[in-house]
């Protein structure tokens, strides 16, 4: 009789199998987008019981207590100027609903103590923190969501004050415009005309349960596709904002009955009551937005996910490997015409994740080996060919891959050992002596074409 092992009778050890070993099939694409989602939804889960999605949530309530008043306050500033200031009351409302009665009210407070302050007597100094406010909480959720996309340098500062001042003003304004655009079009003759009709009453009636939620969608996909300092694809950012907001209603729901449920708690913490569930939610909130984020992050990256790191990470091989390779296609490139390469196309064309590329264009853009557009991320040299040594390009990587790592003269080996390792580098130097550059690289790959096509 066969014992049956552990991991025929453990039912994690299954769904490992039958997610991480069946291999994807080409033509069946229903099947295969199941083994992608079953492989979302394990690395997902994994971050979750790591804890790291959890301390940003944590970070971001924090965060988010010390910025409500003077971020509410610049927001409210401009929406008044445009007359649609009432919105911001509504949408507190709709945001803090699972809260029932509490969110009404601390709705009612926060604005209360939004209206109170005047920005036109501020002063010049007064301003300039509250755009700080809005600013540095802008970078903390671009850092958050940078985490997640393990990308390493964020914008520059006239970036941040640009582009989050214009997210965090200009997106409500067109957000609020929008509604009311629709609520016209909504109570126009025509429409209240077309409404006699049943199924276009019936059409209207679903239109207006799932418009906010749709609204949603957009908003989440849109932060996806924006706050990231990378590539971020369309598809992607929208399966994202999908699942965030699908996750945000099933939320919602649970929240609003266990507020309804929990009179006790209303007993223990008397006054407080109001404040600690809207802390609870806060974290809810943030926490469904960052998974969200992972979401986008994982099926961008869904070809190379790994159970246990997320994202498959390159071996030191193939980190040199790709360090020159990066090198010999974007010099290549920039001699042939002077075209420069994304990093979102250089990841595609070198097959890695754009993550784990962008932890290599790092420390060779640090050490001055390529030059980085602000717009774009668009790859070019940072120095001739014929200067950009190979040896010094690999060590540049190597050092900011294992920045942290132990030095090997803090570690006792065994001479023999040594010894191998020591003739193993003497060989590489011999090697790299005559092939020391990049223009060395070029020049071979141009042999090598030509006894190719002899």
């Amino acid at each position: 009789m066969r014992i049956p092992d552990l991991a025929e009778i453990n039912p994690v050890s299954r769904l490992h199998t039958l997610i991480w070993e069946s291999q994807l099939p080409k033509e069946n694409r229903p099947l295969r987008a199941a083994i992608f989602a079953g492989r979302i939804t394990w690395v997902i889960l994994h971050d979750l019981m790591a804890g790291r999605a959890n301390q940003q949530a944590m970070s971001l309530v924090y965060t988010t207590l010390l910025a409500l008043v003077p971020v509410l306050a610049i927001v409210f500033a401009v929406l008044k100027a445009f007359g649609v200031q009432n919105h911001v009351a509504d949408l507190m409302r709709e945001f803090l609903a699972p809260l029932g009665a509490q969110g009404a009210e601390i709705t009612d407070r926060t604005l209360a103590f939004v209206e109170q302050v005047n920005i036109s007597v501020l002063g010049s100094v007064g301003l300039v923190f509250l755009i700080y406010t809005l600013v540095s909480t802008m970078q903390k959720i671009e850092k958050a969501f940078n985490e997640i996309w393990h990308v390493r340098s964020g914008r520059s500062l006239a970036r941040q004050l640009t582009e989050f001042v214009s997210v965090g003003l200009l997106g409500p304004l067109a957000l609020f415009l929008a509604f009311g655009i629709m609520a016209t079009a909504v109570s126009s003759e025509i429409v209240e005309d077309a409404a006699t009709v049943l199924p276009i009453k019936e059409a209207l009636q679903y239109v207006g349960l799932i418009m906010p939620y749709l609204v949603m969608v957009g908003m989440f996909s849109l932060l996806y596709k924006v706050i990231p300092h990378t590539h971020v694809q369309p598809g992607a950012a929208l399966l994202g904002g999908l699942t965030a907001g699908l996750i945000w209603v099933a939320t919602g729901w649970a929240f609003a009955t266990f507020v309804v449920t929990s009179a006790r708690y209303a007993a223990i913490y008397s006054a407080f009551a109001s404040l600690v569930f809207f802390m609870i939610w806060l974290y809810a909130a943030w926490l469904i937005l960052l998974t969200g984020c992972s979401v986008s992050y994982y099926y961008q990256n869904r070809r190379h996910l790994s159970p246990e790191l997320g994202v498959a990470r390159l071996t030191m091989r193939d980190t040199d490997r790709i360090t020159l390779a990066v090198l010999v296609i974007i010099h290549r490139a920039f001699k042939k015409g002077g075209r420069l390469w994304p990093a979102a196309v250089l990841a595609r064309r070198l097959n890695v994740p754009l993550g784990v590329l962008e932890e290599i264009i790092y420390p060779l853009h640090q050490a001055g080996f390529i030059a980085v557009s602000e717009q774009g991320g668009r790859i070019m040299p940072g120095r001739d060919a014929a200067q950009s040594d190979i040896g010094e390009a690999i060590e540049t990587v190597r050092r900011g891959v294992q920045a942290g790592a132990l030095s090997s003269m803090d570690i006792n080996s065994d001479p023999a050992v040594d010894g191998l390792f020591t003739r193993l580098d003497e060989a590489r130097q011999s090697i790299l002596k005559r092939t020391a550059t990049v223009a060395d690289l070029l020049a071979e790959a141009e042999t090598l074409k030509k006894e190719a096509a002899e």
